[in-house]
C-alpha cells in the first residue's frame, strides 16, 4: 500500500466535504469534475477504504472519511503556511463580508479558506446576519461585500443575481394537517422577511396564526419543525431531509421565489475584493430554477 498521500488530493477531499458537492469543489479548485472524482477514488484505493457515501444529492462521510478529514485539515493548513512563508503574495488588505445563513455557509467558508491560502496577507472577516440587517450594515459602510436574499424581481441596480430558488412551507415528515385552528408558526424572528411574508400570506388566506417559536438559525428552525412544534418557511436549499413541503398550505398560501444576490462596495478599486468576489460567485452560482 502506497501511504504517501498527495496534499492536492487531501485538499480536494476536504473541499468536497466542505461544499458537499463535487461540481462545486471542481469550480473552486479549477479542476474538472472527473479529476475530482479520480483523486477521491485514488485516495480510497491508497487507504483501502471508502471515504464517502454517495447517495442521491448528498455526500456523507464514512467513519474512515471523518478520521481522514481531521488529518487532511492539519496537513493542508501546515502546507499552505509553509508555502506562504517562502512565496508571499503581494496582495494585502481587509475584507468585511456579510452573508445570510440561508445562502450556503459551507461553500462561503470554503471560499474564504481557499482565498486565505492564495492571499495570506488579506484579512477576511465574516458576519452572519439576516438579509435586512446585512443591507443596513452595507449602507452604513460597515461591510464591503454582502450575499443576501430578496424576492425575485426586486434586486437593486448594484446587486448581482447568483441564483433564484423556491420558498416552501415546511412541516414535519410525520405529517401535519390544517384543522381550522391557529397555524403555529416557527420563524427566524421579527426582523426576517420570511416572517413578514408568512404573516401576509396567512392573513390573505384568512387563516389565524400565532408564533410558537422564534429561532435565528436554520438548524434550530429545522429541529423545531421536525419535532412538530409548528410550520415555517424555508428556502429550498436549507430544507434538508428532516422536514417536508406542506403541500396543503402551499395551495392555500402560495409563496414567491427568492433571489440570492451579491452586493459589492466598488467605489474604490480593490484587487483583493475583486479576486474574492470572483471566487465567491463561481462557488455560489446555480443554474436557473
Amino acid at each position: 500500500m502506497n501511504m504517501r498521500l498527495s496534499v492536492d488530493a487531501l485538499r480536494v477531499f476536504r473541499t468536497v466535504v466542505q461544499t458537499g458537492n463535487m461540481s462545486q469543489a471542481a469550480s473552486l479548485l479549477h479542476l474538472s469534475q472527473s479529476a475530482i472524482s479520480w483523486k477521491i477514488k485514488r485516495l480510497e484505493e491508497q487507504l483501502g477504504c471508502q471515504l464517502l457515501l454517495r447517495g442521491g444529492k448528498t455526500l456523507d462521510l464514512t467513519d474512515q472519511g471523518a478520521a481522514l478529514l481531521q488529518h487532511a485539515a492539519r496537513i493542508v493548513e501546515a502546507h499552505d503556511a509553509a508555502v506562504a512563508c517562502f512565496s508571499p503574495s503581494t496582495m494585502r488588505g481587509q475584507l468585511r463580508i456579510g452573508v445570510a445563513e440561508q445562502v450556503s455557509l459551507p461553500e462561503v467558508c470554503t471560499v474564504i479558506a481557499l482565498f486565505a491560502h492564495r492571499y495570506p496577507k488579506v484579512e477576511a472577516q465574516l458576519v452572519i446576519e439576516q438579509s435586512q440587517h446585512l443591507r443596513q450594515r452595507f449602507a452604513s459602510g460597515e461591510l464591503d461585500i454582502i450575499v443576501h436574499q430578496d424576492f425575485a424581481g426586486t434586486a437593486a441596480s448594484d446587486d448581482r443575481p447568483l441564483w433564484t430558488e423556491n420558498l416552501h412551507w415546511c412541516a414535519p415528515l410525520a405529517g401535519q394537517h390544517l384543522s381550522g385552528d391557529l397555524v403555529k408558526l416557527i420563524s427566524y424572528g421579527p426582523d426576517c422577511f420570511y416572517r413578514r411574508l408568512a404573516e401576509e400570506k396567512l392573513h390573505a388566506a384568512s387563516m389565524a396564526w400565532s408564533v410558537a417559536l422564534e429561532c435565528p438559525s436554520i438548524s434550530g428552525m429545522l429541529t423545531a419543525i421536525a419535532a412538530g412544534l409548528g410550520v415555517g418557511i424555508m428556502n429550498e436549499r436549507s430544507m434538508g431531509g428532516t422536514v417536508r413541503r406542506f403541500a396543503e398550505l402551499e395551495r392555500l398560501a402560495p409563496l414567491p421565489q427568492v433571489t440570492n444576490l451579491l452586493r459589492v462596495n466598488a467605489v474604490v478599486p480593490d484587487p483583493a475584493r475583486d479576486a474574492f468576489c470572483a471566487m465567491l460567485a463561481t462557488a455560489l452560482h446555480r443554474q436557473p430554477g
